[in-house]
């Protein structure tokens, strides 16, 4: 089983020990990008697997109603994807996605 999404090429990401902040950036020139609160839970559930489900498990864990989050956190994992910051796991085994 794998996880939705996997960080970019040339992705840095570092977790802190208490997993409440993730600093990811295109290495080598940044810019650093800092997720705390939600965005991290994000981040760890989108890239953690199994991949069915994740976002059921970030609604969890935020408290919210997945009917009431999907929408922003979609937009918030596009926004990352466009960076290049993220990709689909896919993208792993078959570059065409």
């Amino acid at each position: 089983m794998s996880a939705a999404y996997r960080p970019g090429p040339d992705t840095g990401v570092v977790v802190s020990d208490d997993g409440r902040s993730v600093f990811v950036a295109r290495l080598p020139g940044g810019p650093l990008l800092v997720l705390e609160g939600p965005a991290a839970v994000i981040w760890a559930e989108a890239t953690t697997a199994p991949a069915q489900g994740w976002v059921s498990r970030v609604a969890a864990s935020v408290d919210q109603p997945e009917d009431a989050i999907s929408a922003e956190v979609t937009a918030f994992v596009d926004d990352l994807r466009a960076r290049d910051l993220l990709v689909t796991a896919a993208d792993e085994t078959n570059p065409e996605g």
